[in-house]
């Protein structure tokens, strides 16, 4: 016998009514009715408290010719914890994601140039640079990377040989704070408009300045 026959043969027995064994159970009325019906079957906390009730043993409940409600049970427990693994691996996801978006945040804003270098959302760029003048290499010293024609740009450390006087603008292809090559050229091939009053002589890094050694905290860009 189905699990709803039971259900409804044994309340009759005890003289409920389904209103009456619905507010027993906490459910409604018409829950009741389609247990009864076999349109949809209580899970185990509700049987055992219908074994309780109606004084059935959950074999009682459960067992019976044509009775597949044990299967039903089984795959939804298994459906819910599908849906529990496949929810654990979104939000993993996530906090893996975020996590990385983090550490490319500090990266950038840091200006710490094997992040940047890994960073898959940034973009390489060539941007321009005034080096000072040098008869002999230039060890690494911080220069300021002109990023657009506004003067937005960060202070980097680089490296470069002998500077002319001639040649101390470099154009410089980087992605982030990391630097790929700095190849030096003449002032009339600087890469942005210029301002009438705009020498473009080198100035040094003043720790004291308005410009601090940090980049956007924005890992886009």
């Amino acid at each position: 016998m189905e699990l709803g026959n039971v259900i409804k043969d044994k309340r009759n027995e005890l003289q409920l009514t389904q209103e009456q064994l619905a507010t027993k159970l906490h459910v409604s009325r018409q829950t009741i009715s389609k247990w009864e019906n076999n349109e949809t079957y209580p899970n185990l906390d509700i049987l055992i408290s219908i074994s309780e009730i109606l004084n059935l043993s959950t074999d009682e409940l459960l067992k019976g010719e044509n009775n597949n409600v044990v299967e039903k049970i089984s795959l939804d427990v298994k459906g819910k914890k599908k849906y529990k693994k496949m929810v654990t691996l979104f939000y993993t996801a996530i906090a893996i994601t975020m996590i990385f978006l983090g550490i490319f945040s500090i990266g950038h804003h840091y200006q710490v140039e094997k992040i940047d270098y890994f960073n898959p959302f940034l973009k390489t760029q060539t941007s321009y640079a005034i080096l000072p003048v040098t008869n002999k290499p230039l060890p690494k010293k911080d220069i300021y990377i002109q990023t657009d024609a506004y003067g937005n740009g960060f202070w980097q450390y680089v490296q470069a040989g002998i500077i002319d006087k001639d040649e101390h603008w470099a154009m410089v292809q980087h992605k982030g704070s990391y630097v790929y090559s700095l190849k030096l050229i003449e002032k009339k091939y600087w890469g942005y408009p210029r301002g009438k009053y705009e020498t473009l002589d080198y100035l040094p890094y003043d720790k004291k300045g308005p410009e601090p050694r940090t980049s956007s905290w924005n890992p886009f860009h």
